[in-house]
């Protein structure tokens, strides 16, 4: 018995050293894995650009046109901010109603939306219809995700006379960052001569 003890916990010691082995190997051989996968992957993309005739240069231009384009976004936004009026000038010494302010968000609001056609009807004076026609369903698609964000930012005073403020200035804002979009993508098209 005591033999067949002895062998059995030989056999679990080269087992447990076995399964050791597999896993430091497994462990070890991960990053080489990972390294050849990135490998094959960029000979891949490398393939691909030779095959559509494309370039470093033109990776860089484009590179250059999505970065610009994003810096042309984060312009437009800090205009459009800046040219929206606050709710409460600094000359103002008396004091407003909830109502009143309620107004003046809601007047700001047209105003940003208004903005925002101008580009939306700049845009689409230049460009074709399927172009068009995307630029309309991308706009019915950002409305319905615009009042639904502006109804969770403003949903905890839903019932209160500040809701309709909080509604609305959460709106003019989506608006803004839409128009700095919009503007970004027309002014592109107006470089381009379209």
């Amino acid at each position: 018995m005591e033999i067949l003890e002895k062998f059995v916990f030989i056999l679990l010691g080269v087992a447990v050293s076995a399964i050791g082995y597999l896993l430091k190997r497994k462990i070890e051989s991960k990053p080489q894995v990972e390294a050849i996968d990135k490998h094959k992957k960029l000979l891949d993309i490398h393939k691909q650009m030779n095959d559509q005739g494309v370039d470093l240069n033109a990776l860089r231009q484009l590179e250059a046109m999505i970065t610009g384009k994003a810096a042309a976004i984060q312009n437009n936004t800090v205009i459009l901010q800046a040219e929206s009026t606050p709710l409460i000038e600094q000359d103002e010494s008396e004091d407003l109603t909830q109502l009143e302010l309620n107004e003046r968000a809601s007047a700001r609001l047209e105003k940003a939306k208004e903005k925002m056609q101008r580009a939306i009807a700049g845009i689409d004076s230049r460009v074709g219809d399927f172009e068009s026609q995307s630029l309309m369903n991308s706009q019915i698609e950002w409305e319905r995700y615009s009042v639904s964000q502006a109804e969770a930012a403003a949903s905890s005073y839903k019932g209160g006379s500040i809701y309709p403020l909080i509604y609305a200035s959460e709106l003019e804002s989506l608006a803004n960052e839409r128009t700095a979009r919009l503007q970004a993508e027309l002014d592109e098209l107006v470089r381009l001569g379209n």
